[in-house]
Order: structure tokens, then C-alpha cells, then sequence
């Protein structure tokens, strides 16, 4: 298999960031994820903090699972809600990035967007409960329960985004090529592992 394209799903302080720039570094690929941000705020013309605030994230039961169903299955002419729109227009990005050039693209449902190609990677990086919390508690001078409660938030937030806009389980294994355990292989294991399947 000849891939072009490799998408990394990450649970949060996975090292999932760090693996994929470095994997990016590596193969001497682009790498893609604030850029996503960044792009979707211009096209919007929403401030790029507000952007980034709704990154990966639902902004309301509400406005999901009424004003999105509306805009998607009725001809209903109303603009996207804002996070929807945002998504949307980096669906469309990640679409157009993936035909112009190999690439890293980290997040923002890249695996299920792309999911017709046959050239793309998809990987997701895991690691256990306890390498993440340490790792939130220094990257983020947290105490233990505040680290707990973010990691919690953000991996139930990044859940409930992919499973809003796939309509899968954003964790489950069969959605990827591979699953890697940076816990367990180490950030440069991760980086040897995923650089091996897309040299084949």
C-alpha cells in the first residue's frame, strides 16, 4: 500500500501533538492543525480566539442537534451555526489539502473526511490514564484533580464532536490502520511505528 496522507487522532496529552510534528519533521511532510484553525477563521470571518475556543468541540445539545439537522436534511436557508460552519470549512480544507500534496492532519474528524481515499494512514494515539494525567499536571501546572477533570472534559468534547459529525465512536479501533500506545512505546516508538506504515 502507497499512502499520501497520514490523520492522527489523539486522546488529550497523549503526545499525540508532539508525534505528529515529529512525524511531520521525519518524512518531511506539512503538517496541519492550528492551520485548520487559523483558515476556518478567515473564511468566517470569526475572530481566531473564538475559533479556536470551538475547536473540536460542541457549543450546544441545542444548536447540534436542532439548527445543524435543519440546515443538512431541510432546505432550510439559514446559515450554519457558528461551530458548524467552522467545521464545515475545515472538512472542505482538509479535502482540498489531502489533493494537493502528502500531508499530517491532525484531528478534526480527518480519518471519516477522507475516509473514501484509499492513499491515507489513519492513526490513533493512545496512552494510559496516568501518563496523561502527569503530563497535564506539568505541561499545565495543574494540580492532580484539576489535571483529571480537564482530561476528562477534553476527551469527552473531542468524543462527542466526531461522534456528532461521523456518527462513530471516536476511540474505536476499527476506524484506523492503527492504534499506538505512546505510554508504552515512548514518543520516539510512536514516531519509528508510524513512519515504517507509511514507508510500507
Amino acid at each position: 500500500m502507497s499512502y499520501r496522507i497520514i490523520t492522527i487522532n489523539r486522546e488529550f496529552e497523549s503526545a499525540g501533538n508532539e508525534i505528529a510534528q515529529a512525524v511531520a519533521a521525519r518524512l518531511e511532510l506539512p503538517y496541519y492543525d492550528r492551520f485548520l484553525i487559523v483558515a476556518a477563521a478567515g473564511e468566517t470571518g470569526i475572530d481566531q480566539n473564538r475559533v479556536a475556543n470551538i475547536d473540536e468541540k460542541l457549543e450546544s445539545r441545542f444548536e447540534y442537534s436542532q439548527a445543524e439537522a435543519a440546515y443538512y436534511y431541510t432546505n432550510n436557508q439559514d446559515p450554519l451555526p457558528t461551530g458548524a460552519r467552522v467545521a464545515e470549512i475545515q472538512f472542505q480544507l482538509i479535502r482540498a489539502l489531502a489533493e494537493q500534496e502528502p500531508c499530517v492532519i491532525v484531528g478534526r474528524c480527518a480519518n471519516h473526511v477522507l475516509r473514501d481515499r484509499d492513499d491515507v494512514l489513519d492513526i490513533f494515539i493512545h496512552a494510559g490514564r496516568d501518563y496523561r494525567v502527569r503530563r497535564t499536571m506539568e505541561s499545565l501546572d495543574l494540580p492532580e484533580r484539576k489535571a483529571v477533570r480537564l482530561l476528562k472534559r477534553t476527551d469527552a468534547a473531542r468524543k462527542a464532536y466526531y461522534k456528532n459529525y461521523t456518527g462513530c465512536d471516536w476511540n474505536d479501533p476499527n476506524l484506523y490502520h492503527a492504534v499506538v500506545n505512546s505510554d508504552r512505546l515512548g514518543i520516539e516508538g510512536c514516531v519509528e511505528a508510524i513512519c515504517g506504515m507509511y514507508r510500507g
